[in-house]
């Protein structure tokens, strides 16, 4: 919980710029992860982290 917090805050301090490079690089997968504003791409890549450990929770 903590690394989403962690990552929340840096993401929210980036310009939309930044965002938009950092989505794109670090999710290629997801092409819609980088597209509105930023607030809702913030979220979009926390929900996307959270979902990600509640997998690897599960998995294990």
């Amino acid at each position: 919980m903590k690394h989403l917090l962690e990552l929340e805050n840096k993401l929210s301090n980036m310009t939309t710029d930044e965002i938009y490079n950092y989505a794109k690089d670090n999710y290629p997968e997801e092409p819609n992860m980088w597209m509105g504003k930023k607030k809702l791409v913030v979220r979009r890549i926390v929900n996307y982290e959270r979902n990600k450990m509640n997998i690897e929770e599960t998995t294990e």
